[in-house]
């Protein structure tokens, strides 16, 4: 059976993409339309007579680019095919958005002697792709304002941890965390709380001193607190206060924690330990050595924020920090000593080696109180 022959014309006619014919001539006015199909007709406007003799340019207009167009004639001319997409108009003058590729057509010798353009509206895609990149422009907006925000919010934090942690230079750190724990607490309500109590003070502070230049003095000072306070907090101590060259350490307050007696004890045990390395610095930096004295006690306090809604201050009150305080001062004369009353050696005596020192009577109590030395070395 033969094959079925195709009718070239029939089937230009029946397409319902539009169909445009030129001849190659594309100096202007040329080319000119040599053919339109009815899908041209109804997409444009324009009726084959109306158009036919007349240039493509018939449809184009004010928002045209023709910039599209820089590469048409060389591509045409080498026998490609070429696309394009711009603004082209109705014959009614209204725009629309077309999309078209232009091929060479060829005789039997193979030269090129027509350009058949297939012609589609794509307005519509048009405007999907315009809606897409307002709507991908609207997020990378939005997302530099996130961005924005976040690097400001950044830096707030970073300002507030940094506040925070020059805040805990003054402020024990468990204070602070306790307080941010409290929710609709008042802050300066007291608590009573048994704890082990420290004192550590430099003997003969005040002849050394005296020698120095303020400068030095607080370079001395520095270097002792700086050695002691590393040592206080590896054994669960808090700083209540630097008064002078004198170190309060409580052990359980503000939070408690497990044996407190036999920590405060081996804290003091490790601070005339490390006193040996302050000693080498201070011998470096100024060229002499300080001594120190501890006192031990435990029993109940008050503890608490005082002060006004202006300024507080975490304070340890009671009859026990009084005595131990007392018998820290009974090391006046005994220099790199650890006294503790009997509230701590009944707890730390099978621990660490001890002896009585022996029953004495401190500012404050009616009654002697026994003293026990904590060997050290």
């Amino acid at each position: 059976m033969p094959p079925a022959q195709i009718d070239a014309a029939v089937l230009l006619e029946s397409m319902s993409e539009s169909v445009l014919i030129t001849d190659t001539r594309l100096d202007a006015p040329g080319p000119h339309i040599i053919y339109v199909n009815p899908a041209f007709e109804k997409m444009t406007g324009w009726t084959r007579e109306e158009v036919i003799g007349k240039s493509p340019r018939v449809l184009q207009g004010p928002k045209t680019d023709h910039s599209i167009f820089a590469d048409l004639r060389d591509k045409l001319s080498r026998g490609e095919s070429w696309t394009g997409r711009t603004v082209n108009y109705r014959r009614d003058g209204s725009p629309f958005h077309m999309e078209w590729s232009i091929t060479p057509v060829r005789d039997a010798r193979g030269e090129m002697y027509q350009y058949l353009a297939v012609q589609k509206e794509v307005s519509q895609i048009v405007r999907t792709e315009m809606q897409l990149q307002e709507a991908m422009q609207v997020a990378r907006n939005r997302l530099m304002e996130l961005q924005k925000t976040n690097e400001k919010l950044n830096r707030l934090v970073a300002h507030q941890n940094k506040t925070l942690a020059l805040f805990k230079k003054y402020v024990p750190e468990a204070i602070i965390d306790k307080a941010l724990s409290e929710d609709n607490v008042d802050i300066r309500a007291g608590e009573e709380l048994e704890v082990a109590l420290l004192f550590c003070d430099i003997r003969g502070f005040t002849a050394i001193a005296e020698q120095l230049s303020p400068d030095q003095v607080v370079e001395l000072l520095n270097t002792f607190y700086t050695g002691m306070s590393e040592v206080i907090i590896e054994y669960g101590g808090e700083i209540n206060e630097f008064t002078g060259d004198e170190i309060f350490v409580a052990f359980g307050a503000p939070l408690p924690i497990a044996k407190p007696e036999l920590s405060s004890v081996r804290c003091a045990l490790a601070m005339i330990d490390n006193l040996k390395s302050i000693n080498q610095s201070l011998k470096k930096k100024l060229n002499l050595e300080i001594t120190v004295g501890i006192g031990i006690n435990y029993g109940p306090v008050i503890a608490g924020n005082l002060g006004s809604q202006h300024k507080l201050e975490y304070s340890i009150t009671g009859s026990p920090v009084i005595t131990a305080k007392r018998i820290e001062s009974l090391t006046v004369d005994r220099p790199n000593t650890i006294f503790i009353s009997r509230s701590i050696y009944d707890q730390v005596h099978s621990h660490v080696n001890t002896r009585p020192y022996g029953k004495v009577l401190i500012k404050g109590k009616n009654e002697k109180i026994d003293v026990f030395e904590v060997l050290v070395g």
